[in-house]
């Protein structure tokens, strides 16, 4: 009886803990700017920047401006993104939060606009545990991003 009454007891705390589980209820950050180089020039900049930073070109339009990267493997900070919370944390302060970023960079003659896709996942270690989060960007990666670009 005593086992039965433990197992209860931490099934409960378990479900507890995950139904717990705030998603960020604001939107992500989409940063956009002005340009003063040419069109061509700031493309091929941003390809080199992107690879040079780990990212992988999944798709990419000289003429119509743009370019995709696949996910990749980046550990990011509260002050970057919000992920949600549980019980008042923040999952991005969990060493057990993995986050992965993908960039969309669109470039015309005046302006530049970059959109991060941020996925995370809470991985505790147990099995069946795994919660998939929602995350958000604040703005920051994409803005120092675009400066790079832009120097």
């Amino acid at each position: 009886m005593k086992k039965y009454t433990m197992f209860t007891f931490l099934a409960l705390i378990i479900t507890g803990c995950a139904t717990t589980y705030q998603a960020p209820v604001t939107q992500s950050k989409i940063y956009t700017g002005n340009h003063n180089s040419s069109k061509g020039n700031l493309m091929a900049k941003a390809k080199k920047i992107l690879l040079l930073e780990g990212f992988q070109i999944q798709s990419t339009d000289d003429e119509a401006g743009y370019i995709s990267t696949s996910l990749k493997n980046w550990k990011l900070a509260p002050e970057e993104a919000s992920c949600g919370t549980t019980m008042g944390l923040d999952y991005l302060k969990d060493k057990r939060t993995k986050t992965e970023v993908a960039f969309n960079v669109i470039i015309d003659e005046t302006t530049i606009s970059i959109r991060s896709n941020i996925q995370g996942e809470y991985k505790p270690g147990a099995v069946d545990q795994d919660i998939t989060l929602t995350c958000v960007s604040k703005g920051v990666i994409e803005k120092k991003l675009a400066q790079k670009i832009s120097n």
